[in-house]
């Protein structure tokens, strides 16, 4: 069975323009496929959050938003990497079922492993914490999330090319879940009910993936052993420190400010974040769709590979700088509409998060487009280290000054940093002077 547009067998039979067009084509249907994936991102919440803030409040909202940040450590745990790892081998070999299969079974048992590990880490860190005690069951409806991670593997779609498949089942997942959201969250004593129903769109998605990942036959039976296992964990070791490395600007930063001016001032950077992660959904689905594509280009054809990544570039640059000006423009508007007057307060923090569009689009471009599929894991891991390290060090005194804004400082600052650093290493191997 192929995994390409056509039998491997026939590709020296057709022209070498119609390959580059069926290529073209699929990978704008893929571009399409992970446009609709970002709209329901986007749509979804915009029916949720306003709900969901005035019925939670402040606080409460501001303790389920520490929830998902901590849980978020374990969705990182749990994806080890594999997103990026999983996805580009599989790219390179999507016309070999027996290989693809192999990948898949390695890494999808791996991450079953890391499932276990993590839920029991949570449970000893919610029994050692004694503030954590009264939030027992906010823990437990936030593994939803971490499920999710396990049940929908992404980076086999991804690494396939099988992307409008994805899209559907994202879809169907989360549009089936949405009523239940405003039928049994009433108050904020309702907040693990919407943990756990946010957690629940992506459950049902990924149940709906492998049934029809089951039904297609896209992957054959190869159970691992523990070597096997254990290999899939070690050639994921190195991106996951990446991603580690990520979170330390990211997922810590909510953790710190929470730590350092309380759960309202969490609540109020949250809903900002969540504005700008919103806007930035456009970015997602060319970047996603672009990445197997680059990793294959790389491996087969540098030339391609160059022409995609102009394509790439200037895309990108048009979309972000769009989206931070209007971020900027609308904050007042987009937080009144999302939180109300209680979270005014988040209209400022909106306004510094409202570069980060631009500044991320191209630390995408310079890390995941280049240094991933070229091999530059160490050096851009020691640059995702230097700015975990950097973050640390403002997180704290920031927040404790100048609460959920001086916490949006630090998330500017870090990105920035990581941006030039990259930009500068790719520069000087050449990545960007044979663009012309």
């Amino acid at each position: 069975m192929s995994f390409g547009d056509t039998d491997p067998a026939l590709q020296g039979t057709i022209p070498p323009l119609t390959r580059r067009i069926n290529s073209l084509a699929r990978l704008r249907t893929n571009v399409m496929a992970l446009g609709l994936i970002q709209i329901a991102n986007l749509t979804i919440p915009l029916f949720t959050l306003p709900y969901l803030t005035r019925v939670l409040g402040v606080e409460a909202y501001g303790k389920v938003a520490l929830v998902q940040a901590i849980t978020t450590y374990l969705i990182l745990f749990v994806d080890f990497g594999f997103s990026w790892s999983a996805t580009r081998t599989i790219a390179a070999c999507r016309d070999d079922r027996k290989l693809v299969s192999t990948t898949f079974w390695e890494n999808w048992t791996a991450q079953w492993l890391l499932f276990c590990v993590a839920t029991l880490a949570l449970f000893v860190m919610v029994a050692a914490i004694p503030r954590f005690h009264a939030e027992v069951g906010l823990f437990s409806a936030g593994l939803a999330q971490v499920l999710a991670t396990v049940l929908f593997p992404v980076w086999l779609l991804q690494g396939l090319e099988k992307l409008r498949e994805a899209a559907i089942c994202q879809l169907a997942g989360r549009l089936l879940a949405l009523p239940l959201i405003f039928i049994l969250v009433k108050s904020p004593q309702d907040a693990a009910f919407s943990l756990l129903l946010t957690g629940l769109g992506p459950v049902l998605a990924g149940l709906f993936a492998l049934a029809w990942m089951w039904r297609r036959r896209l992957i054959g039976l190869a159970l691992p052993n523990w070597h096997q296992m254990f290999g899939a964990l070690h050639s994921s070791a190195h991106l996951f420190g990446s991603k580690l490395s990520v979170s330390a600007y990211t997922t810590l930063n909510p953790i710190m400010l929470e730590s350092a001016a309380g759960t309202i001032a969490l609540g109020y950077f949250n809903l900002a974040d969540k504005a700008c992660s919103a806007a930035q959904c456009g970015l997602n689905p060319f970047s996603q769709a672009i990445f197997p594509r680059m990793a294959n280009l790389y491996e087969h054809n540098p030339a391609q590979a160059r022409k995609l990544l102009r394509l790439s570039i200037l895309i990108i640059l048009a979309l972000a700088g769009a989206m931070g000006v209007g971020l900027w423009l609308v904050s007042d508007l987009a937080i009144h509409l999302l939180g109300g007057e209680k979270f005014q307060a988040s209209a400022e923090v909106l306004r510094w998060l409202a570069l980060l569009p631009i500044i991320k689009g191209l630390s995408n471009i310079f890390g995941v487009q280049i240094m991933v599929p070229n091999g530059m894991h160490a050096t851009m891991n020691r640059i995702l280290a230097g700015a975990g390290i950097l973050s640390v060090a403002m997180i704290w005194p920031m927040s404790l000054y100048f609460g959920a804004v001086g916490a949006a400082q630090t998330s500017l600052i870090t990105e920035s940093f990581v941006m030039i650093v990259m930009g500068i290493c790719v520069y000087r191997k050449g990545f960007l002077s044979r663009l012309g």
